[in-house]
């Protein structure tokens, strides 16, 4: 009772401060990970979100009878025929989730000041198109958050090509990428990045298509290059600046 007391209490408190708490990570060398094997000198508080749920893991932040934490790790439990911007029965959306959770272990007591490592949970399938278009905006939203370390996908688990060229692409283009902005206007998002001499946005609709034009040259999610027609899709596209 004491412990559900105290959630409630924190609540208000969290949902405020994750509102306006800001990343500060510039470093994404080796930002994707197939192993949790590097966590296993450090003593972990892992967490495990399923449906973008969060309240009943407040409490594993600010219990004081938990050890010192080196680290927090979430794994998210996601159903990727939803949309990541998908709100569910007035429920939070994956980025605000995502923000929540690093808000915990920010103002946490039994975890230092840092930024959270986060796993996606996938069921072993072949993705549909739209799935694959789901799963790079999830991880495209941890990417952009500036607020995780490391992002740990099993690779077994993407049981077609279409998925693992998606993700290997997007892995060539954000490894070693440094952000430089991100902004969402309605259903618009982009992503614009720096790696090496090369300016280019990521950029993607959660809703209707919208024409792109003024840019050098656009790739799709597989990294093909597209030559007509180009519009701004729910399918993520990297286009480089002239």
């Amino acid at each position: 009772m004491k412990t559900k007391l105290h959630t409630a209490l924190l609540y208000p408190l969290i949902l405020i401060f994750s509102s306006f708490l800001k990343g500060k990570k510039t470093e994404y060398t080796n930002f994707f990970i197939d192993t949790k094997s590097e966590f296993k000198k450090e003593e972990v508080l892992e967490v495990i979100s399923k449906e973008n749920s969060f309240y009943d893991n407040i409490k594993y932040f600010f219990n004081k009878y938990s050890p010192l934490y080196d680290t927090t790790f979430i794994d998210f439990e996601l159903n990727f025929t939803h949309a990541p911007e998908e709100k569910k029965y007035f429920s939070f959306d994956f980025p605000r989730v995502l923000n929540i959770f690093y808000t915990l272990s920010m103002l946490s007591a039994r975890v230092p000041n840092g930024n959270i490592n986060v796993g996606f949970t996938i069921k072993k399938h072949k993705f549909e198109s739209q799935e694959i278009n789901h799963f790079l905006r999830y991880i495209l939203f941890v990417f952009a958050s500036k607020k995780v370390d490391k992002l740990y996908i099993d690779k077994e688990a993407l049981q077609d090509e279409q998925s693992n060229l998606a993700y290997e692409t997007i892995i060539f283009y954000l490894n070693n990428a440094t952000i430089l902005n991100f902004s969402n206007a309605k259903n618009l998002y982009v992503l614009t990045c720096k790696k090496g001499k090369d300016t280019f946005d990521i950029i993607w609709s959660s809703s209707q298509d919208i024409e792109l034009t003024d840019f050098n040259k656009v790739y799709d999610k597989y990294g093909k290059l597209l030559t007509k027609d180009i519009k701004i899709s729910n399918s993520p596209i990297y286009a480089f600046h002239k």
